[in-house]
């Protein structure tokens, strides 16, 4: 979901804090941190043309660590809102919350990463909503930069979504 832009984002600044504890971590006892960040993103795939995301999210992010106090995984609970704009065209998302979930390996790189919850909820012009919930496995992705369908899970009328900014 387009939280792979949030989150790496946002998880630079946190696996620093994260690091910065380890070695206070113990297999049982996870870091946890708070942040806010906003940014700016292009989304690409989901319809013909490309989109301009303006995000702002809120996160509380977990990290876990083994006995040797390697990172092995990371969890977050984003609080995030979108802006969509394209074409002169914007849509501006209503705020849902998401849950995030990264496994590294040894050598501190994601094998895997993936959010689940409400992926989007954008009323439209007409009336409508355009929604998407359930899961996007990143890593199975290619890890896009973001994305705002599930691919476990539906998408209800990403055609109007669309058109209202076409």
């Amino acid at each position: 979901m387009k939280r792979l832009t949030s989150f790496l984002v946002v998880f630079g600044a946190a696996i620093g804090l994260a690091v910065a504890f380890a070695p206070m971590a113990s297999a049982d006892e996870p870091v946890i941190t708070h942040k806010t960040t906003s940014a700016t993103t292009v989304l690409t795939g989901a319809c013909s043309f490309p989109i301009t995301v303006d995000f702002t999210v809120n996160e509380t992010d977990r990290f876990f660590f083994d006995q040797s106090g390697t990172l092995t995984r990371e969890s977050a609970i984003a609080n995030e809102q979108d802006t969509f704009s394209a074409n002169g065209n914007s849509l501006t998302g209503l705020p849902y919350t998401v849950t995030l979930t990264a496994v590294f390996d040894s050598s501190g790189n994601i094998t895997q990463l993936h959010a689940d919850g409400v992926i989007e909820r954008v009323p439209l012009p007409d009336g409508s909503v355009f929604q998407s919930a359930g899961r996007v496995d990143f890593a199975a992705d290619g890890f896009p930069d973001f994305t705002i369908t599930s691919d476990w899970g539906s998408a209800v009328n990403l055609a109007g979504f669309c058109a209202a900014l076409a």
